[in-house]
């Protein structure tokens, strides 16, 4: 089998050094590498350079960068229009698309998705970078719970504005995850997207975007944090932020790499739906 050229590109080194800092192991990051036809030698050396913090060569200059495309959901004003409820545009940033959304859900909403998660949640888990299945991870901390899709009328019913909200389907979005961060908490900096050699077809393909609602307020700390765009955004009961990563080309923005660092008082409650790029429950080819 052919080798490929010895480069990487900055969009995998991010994916590298994001899951360096959640513990994957670099020796399985390097397996991975090989697997996907990189040379042995050069697999190895580049992830003890980037351990070593030290500059390695990138393609950056020969890759399209990423076409920020607002999603039409930038365009509708400052006031959204659901079926069953008004929600208030309190600021958009385009590059990285990130649209801050105030009383997505009302305060009873909130309490009653804490309510139900509660007795289910496990700790969090990240996907292993080298054999793509879910484990623990220091760098996420969190416990969390994911309800089935339409498991009851509450979940249902927020799936249905999400979906009016963001403009795509309910069938596209996973099941809504529930995440709790106590005292000291945290989820080191990631992306949401998928490599693009593990974005599963039949399984609905890329992720395109993440819908993050705010279940109550944290005394301190808690914030999500976009790091390469200078965004903070503290959390408020109901309030939500929408963030959209990859359009119909491929591309993924790196900008999106985010955050939420450690809950210095009290706890942090969040639900999170992951939106695919298509219908999750129909298999499809890419």
């Amino acid at each position: 089998m052919m080798t490929k050229i010895m480069q990487i590109s900055d969009e995998l080194k991010d994916w590298i050094v994001g899951a360096l800092k959640s513990n994957v192991s670099p020796i399985a990051l390097a397996n991975a590498l090989i697997k996907k036809g990189f040379d042995n030698r050069f697999a190895y050396e580049t992830l003890f350079k980037i351990v070593g913090n030290e500059t390695i060569k990138t393609t950056e200059g020969q890759q399209i960068r990423y076409n920020y495309e607002v999603p039409e959901i930038g365009r509708k004003g400052n006031i959204l229009f659901t079926s069953d409820k008004d929600v208030r545009v309190l600021s958009r940033n385009e590059k990285p698309f990130v649209l801050h959304l105030d009383q997505v859900l009302s305060s009873e909403e909130c309490d009653e998705l804490i309510s139900l998660s509660r007795s289910r949640l496990q700790p969090s888990l990240v996907v292993d970078m080298g054999s793509g299945e879910e484990r623990e991870g220091s760098g996420r901390t969190s416990k969390s719970m994911a309800f089935r899709v339409k498991e009851n009328e509450l979940v249902e019913r927020i799936e249905t504005r999400i979906a009016e909200l963001t403009g795509y389907p309910a069938e596209n979005g996973e099941g809504l995850q529930i995440l709790n961060y106590g005292l000291g908490e945290e989820y080191k900096p990631h992306f949401d997207f998928f490599p693009p050699h593990m974005a599963d077809a039949s399984k609905g393909g890329q992720r395109v975007g993440t819908f993050l609602i705010y279940l109550n307020d944290v005394a301190d700390g808690g914030e999500t944090v976009f790091s390469k765009a200078g965004l903070s955004f503290v959390p408020k009961k109901g309030a939500a932020i929408y963030f959209h990563y990859a359009n119909e080309q491929g591309q993924l923005d790196r900008l999106s790499v985010h955050s939420s660092v450690p809950v210095r008082k009290g706890e942090k409650w969040a639900a999170t739906k992951w939106i695919r790029e298509r219908n999750i429950y129909c298999h499809q080819s890419i």
